[in-house]
């Protein structure tokens, strides 16, 4: 029996940690990208894409740019599931993103 796991890929922007010193996290986005690719056929197999930003613009950028940037084009990036929401708890925006990954922008970003 093979147990598959999800991979994560977080897309660090350069510079972002000393853009965001003193930055509140609830100012920052967060967008995923749930891929199961067209040419993997064995079920299970899932890659999820984080990109953080200060705008909604910025994180899908980033989020998309990890996607394309790991052998697939950007057509099936733009076509695959995706959520995009603020770092803020769910009971405020509804989405569940600031959950699964407050610790990470903390830490990648720097902020408080």
């Amino acid at each position: 029996m093979t147990i598959r796991v999800p991979m994560i890929a977080l897309l660090l922007v350069h510079g972002a940690h000393s853009m965001a010193l003193g930055a509140e996290c609830s100012s920052y986005y967060i967008s995923e990208i749930t891929l199961v690719s067209p040419i993997d056929t064995a079920a299970g197999r899932v890659q999820v894409f984080v990109g953080f930003g200060s705008s909604t613009e910025e994180a899908e950028k980033n989020a998309l740019g990890s996607c394309s940037h790991i052998q697939l084009d950007l057509q099936t990036c733009l076509d695959s599931d995706r959520i995009l929401g603020r770092n803020t708890p769910p009971d405020k925006d509804g989405s569940p993103l600031h959950l699964k990954y407050m610790k990470a922008v903390k830490r990648i970003t720097a902020c408080e």
